[in-house]
């Protein structure tokens, strides 16, 4: 895939091997908001489809039980090598014109790889569905894998790499943080690492990794526009139906932690002048409905400028210049993350003892009903607001089937989100957001 249009989302998390069943149903409107479909063909693709006739444009997510989890030692980068292969032709369609395609009608397209999947997606006219379906069913069942494209495009990506490494000298250290935070391989290496990793990488290797994953039955298929389901039901069979599937795929393996008996923290020097670090709390094994209740702490703690950790260090102690986090779930186990840069050492220390107040309050003291109402008006209100587009619906639904749930399930979910009260939130505070759990890697000059 071209540099202008590849989208590099290192996030910051269940690969397809266990799908709930869903063959044929339909879901009505009901509390998600709209109606949708959802089935499989008989290869074993999982199609999602969602109507929504608000404009003629049409969303064509297919995501890939493919991302870095599924890398062994020794091959870091060889699912984001992949990535960027679908795009170098398949039996009709020469390298990159993929890409012209979509653009030529108007359409937009992007591609991202994560540790649990590798997702590619176009939005374009809805007259051009099939457009689309071909496109992406053509390389599902012929890619065009030589040597010179393995060589080409892999050298393409360790030099854009290294040239974001020299412009961004944050960027590694986002990295170094996730292998202390998660320090088990499949569930804490990088999506590209230093590239020596990938120049290692055989043909063999890529020949392997593409016939494993890049097959229907390790595949979501979600179209969301401005659709007819009944015609779109059968543009899918004719173009995918006859794929064969590969083989079976395993649920990936549990991570394995080693609990410290305190804090983890690490010192890493960077080529910048000012001071910083990255914290976070890993949360492990997560229990039923703990992400509901997690999900809310992080709008209480960072989300909006009055959340409590901007209001503290950005407006009130002035400690930092600059805050962010965010959740980070990886199938079994997540962690709460913030990033903070500083002027000195001593505003790194001044920050951190900041952060750890705010959660001492929270595990000292229930929270007001008022403040949590606040916390979840945000978080709901985002929630609509990303379902209120077709990518946005279209990613949501994926996610979803990622995750291993029903999404006849998914009506019910707000509700759980906003149903947190402070006596939950207190207890879970206490339970996970001890030193054992955090680590911290401080970062300054070299």
């Amino acid at each position: 895939m071209n540099k202008a249009a590849r989208s590099l989302l290192f996030l910051a998390c269940l690969v397809l091997g266990g799908f709930p069943a869903a063959a044929g149903q339909e879901a009505a409107q009901g509390s998600l908001g709209f109606p949708f479909q959802d089935y499989r063909l008989r290869n074993g693709l999982r199609v999602i489809l969602s109507e929504d006739t608000r404009l003629p444009l049409v969303t064509v997510a297919v995501a890939y039980g493919a991302g870095t989890l599924r890398e062994k030692p020794g091959q870091e980068g060889l699912a984001y090598l992949l990535e960027n292969l679908m795009f170098q032709g398949s039996e009709n369609v020469s390298p990159l014109q993929h890409v012209g395609f979509i653009q030529k009608v108007g359409g937009e397209l992007n591609a991202t790889t994560t540790f649990d999947k590798t997702l590619f997606y176009e939005t374009l006219p809805s007259n051009y569905l099939a457009l689309a379906l071909w496109l992406e069913s053509d390389r599902m069942k012929s890619l065009a894998i030589t040597p010179a494209a393995i060589e080409r495009t892999r050298a393409e990506l360790i030099q854009e790499h290294q040239e974001r490494l020299a412009s961004d000298p944050y960027l590694e250290s986002f990295a170094q943080f996730d292998m202390l935070l998660f320090p088990d391989f499949v569930y804490g290496h990088p999506l590209i690492a230093t590239g020596l990793e990938m120049m290692s990488l055989t043909e063999a290797d890529v020949l392997a990794f593409h016939s494993t994953y890049y097959v229907p039955n390790n595949a979501v298929l979600c179209i969301v526009g401005n659709i007819d389901s009944a015609g779109t039901r059968e543009l899918v069979a004719k173009y995918f139906d006859s794929i064969p599937p590969g083989i079976d795929i395993p649920s990936p393996p549990r991570p394995v932690f080693n609990r410290e008996n305190d804090a983890v923290a690490r010192f890493v020097g960077i080529p910048a002048a000012g001071a910083g670090f990255h914290m976070g709390f890993r949360l492990y094994p997560l229990q039923a409905g703990d992400v509901y209740i997690l999900r809310i702490l992080e709008y209480l703690l960072l989300e909006g400028e009055t959340s409590r950790l901007r209001n503290r260090l950005l407006r009130r102690d002035l400690t930092a210049r600059h805050l962010s986090g965010a959740l980070d779930e990886r199938l079994s186990v997540a962690a709460l993350k913030f990033f903070c840069l500083n002027n000195n050492a001593v505003m790194v220390g001044r920050s951190q003892k900041a952060i750890l107040s705010e959660i001492d309050k929270l595990r000292a003291n229930l929270i007001s009903q008022d403040e949590l109402n606040r916390a979840k008006r945000r978080f709901e209100m985002d929630h609509l607001n990303r379902l209120s587009t077709r990518l946005g619906r279209a990613l949501f639904l994926v996610d979803a089937a990622f995750n291993g749930r029903g999404l006849e399930e998914l009506g019910g979910e707000l509700n759980k989100y906003l149903r947190v009260s402070p006596p939950a939130l207190h207890y879970f505070v206490n339970k996970y957001f001890i030193p054992q759990n955090r680590v911290v890697l401080e970062l300054g000059p070299k």
